[in-house]
């Protein structure tokens, strides 16, 4: 098992990973790209240069701009992933670092850095990636002084009680499985509950029902879309999972106040351009 993960990628803005969490520790930079990032309960723009430390456990995904992109289409980041054990044993092999590793183990939320510690880190990460393993090793020690105790708190994850990681649980299933038929029967299945229960439940925590959530985030990916790739209003109906254009038209408009055709238009409008946050329903 690897104790750390280093990995540098190019790639189109559609391969990136959707909302997961994970059990390690994952530090994220961007090279190339913009867009807007979830962290846990927060939704941020970002932008190239953007440095953020993820504790374990939390909910995160980046979207990007497909018009953010090097000339090639592609986008470009730095990623580096560590367990606790990896933590442990480099206490255990320099014991000298343990005040190091306890202050990074006080990072609850994700953590970004002021613009001398984000440089320094930065131009770590990109030495990283000429170096051989062992060199690539030595520089992890590095890495992890110079993140440990220098970083701030952006947003705030509450650890979820039952109620809250059920919600998680169908927050995390819709970015997921939005672009497809998607029932409450199956949604149910998923949080261990039966249909009744879970339509009672997630009314009571939400004030809305699953279809109202799901054809808000269904409308909120169209938009992104249609402004940020200039696709049609047939191409963005059917890549959200809706399956009748009319009643795609109807939604859009019954959600954002106005007709896709007219999201569309921003496209071509920098100065227009203004996605509302795909994290203003209640499943926070």
């Amino acid at each position: 098992m690897d104790l750390y993960i280093f990995d540098y990628v190019k790639l189109t803005p559609d391969k990136q990973i959707a909302l997961h969490s994970q059990e390690s520790w994952e530090l994220s930079y961007v090279v190339t790209g913009s867009g807007e990032r979830e962290i846990g309960d927060t939704t941020e723009a970002f932008a190239a240069g953007d440095l953020v430390l993820v504790p374990p456990g939390i909910p995160h995904c980046w979207h990007f701009d497909p018009r953010s992109t090097d000339k090639g289409g592609r986008i470009e980041n730095i990623t580096v992933a560590f367990e606790d054990v990896f933590l442990d044993k480099v206490v255990n092999a320099f014991p000298a670092l343990a005040k190091t590793v306890d202050a990074l183990r006080l990072y609850t939320d994700a953590t970004a850095f002021d613009k001398a510690h984000a440089e320094a880190i930065a131009s770590l990460l990109k030495r990283m990636c000429n170096e051989t393993e062992s060199e690539r090793a030595v520089s992890m020690l590095s890495l992890l002084c110079t993140l440990a105790g220098q970083g701030h708190a952006i947003g705030h994850y509450r650890k979820p009680d039952l109620n809250r990681q059920r919600l998680m649980q169908v927050r995390v299933y819709v970015s997921c499985n939005y672009a497809r038929p998607l029932s409450l029967d199956e949604i149910s299945r998923h949080v261990g509950m039966n249909h009744s229960a879970f339509c009672t439940f997630f009314r009571k925590h939400t004030g809305q029902t699953f279809v109202d959530y799901l054809n808000a985030y269904r409308v909120n990916i169209a938009h992104r879309l249609l402004v940020w790739e200039g696709i049609s209003v047939a191409e963005a109906c059917f890549a959200c999972g809706f399956n009748d254009v009319a009643y795609f038209c109807r939604t859009f408009k019954r959600y954002k106040g106005f007709p896709p055709s007219c999201a569309r238009k921003e496209s071509s409008n920098p100065s227009r351009r203004h996605l509302s946050r795909q994290d203003s329903s209640p499943l926070q």
